[in-house]
């Protein structure tokens, strides 16, 4: 896992939080998500910590910086799919940029031929 910004590692369970809520779930969707499940208290807990150690203002913040370091896989489903998606607009950066925003546009586009290949064949 790589180091974030301020030098201290992000907990696998702070990872994890941070993995959800990158994917637009609110604390309580993603308090019911982990396994085994906890409150929403520590879910925000766990993002504080996140915050903290990332040097972020904010969760979309966060999952900009995440994305940045390369801590998380990125990989949503679609471009606009992830929390950072916005974070990016707000701060004026292109979202295209994100290395991992693309590489979510591009397996969705994928996705997507491939469906509609199928969908052909199967007609």
């Amino acid at each position: 896992m790589s180091v974030p910004r301020l030098g201290q590692p992000l907990a696998a369970r702070e990872t994890e939080v941070l993995q959800l809520v990158s994917k637009g779930l609110s604390y309580g969707e993603t308090a019911r998500r982990l396994q085994p499940a906890v409150s929403e208290n520590t879910v925000k807990a766990h993002m504080k910590h996140v915050l903290t150690k990332l040097g972020a203002s904010s969760a979309p913040h966060a999952v900009l910086l995440a994305c940045q370091a390369g801590l998380l896989d990125g990989r949503p489903q679609r471009h606009g799919d992830h929390a950072g998606y916005e974070a990016h607009r707000r701060r004026g950066e292109d979202p295209k940029l994100c290395e991992p925003c693309r590489l979510g546009e591009r397996a969705h586009r994928q996705a997507m031929k491939k469906t509609s290949k199928q969908n052909r064949e199967a007609a």
